[in-house]
C-alpha cells in the first residue's frame, strides 16, 4: 500500500512506534528477561514517547496534510509480523526489537527524505531514526553478553 501523503506516512509511524510499545512492554513482562527487565522497561518507555512524539508532529503540521502527493513510498517494505513478546527467550526478543528498531531507522529516513520540503517534520523524522539507531544499539550489546 503506498504512503501517497503526509498523513499516511506519519499514520503509519504512529502504527510502527505501537508496535514496538506492545512488543517491548510484553518483553519487559517475560520471565526470560528478568535480568534485563529495567532495560525492556526504558525501551518501552522511550516508544510510549515517541508514540506521542508522532502524535504531536502530525497535530502541529496537520496544515501540511494538504501539500503535493508523494510517489514510490511504499509501506510494504517496512511491515513486519510482531509476535508477541512474553513468550519467546531473551535472545530471541532482543533479536527481533533490534530488527524492529533497523526497520524503523530506514523507514524514518526514507520519510524524511520523502518530506525533505517540509523542514521541521523532516528534522523530526530524522530525530526519530536517531533515536532507534541508539536502541538498536543498546540491543546489540544485550545480544553480545
Amino acid at each position: 500500500m503506498p504512503l501517497v501523503n503526509f498523513g499516511s506516512i506519519l499514520g503509519f509511524a504512529e502504527e510502527i512506534e505501537k508496535q514496538h510499545l506492545k512488543f517491548l512492554s510484553q518483553a519487559s513482562g517475560n520471565p526470560d528477561c528478568d535480568q534485563h527487565r529495567a532495560l525492556f522497561e526504558a525501551l518501552a518507555k522511550s516508544a510510549k514517547k515517541r508514540v506521542a512524539e508522532v502524535q504531536r508532529v502530525r497535530r502541529e503540521n496537520v496544515s501540511e496534510m494538504v501539500l503535493a502527493a508523494i510517489e514510490g513510498f511504499e509501506r510494504d517494505a517496512y511491515q513486519v509480523k510482531v509476535e508477541d513478546g512474553s513468550a519467546p527467550a531473551l535472545a530471541q526478543l532482543a533479536a527481533k526489537a533490534e530488527a524492529l528498531a533497523e526497520r524503523s531507522v530506514c523507514y524514518y529516513q526514507k520519510a524524511a527524505e520523502r518530506l525533505q520540503g517540509q523542514a521541521d517534520v523532516a528534522r523530526a523524522m530524522k530525530g526519530l531514526a536517531k533515536k532507534h539507531a541508539k536502541e538498536k544499539k543498546k540491543l546489540a550489546a544485550l545480544l553480545l553478553n
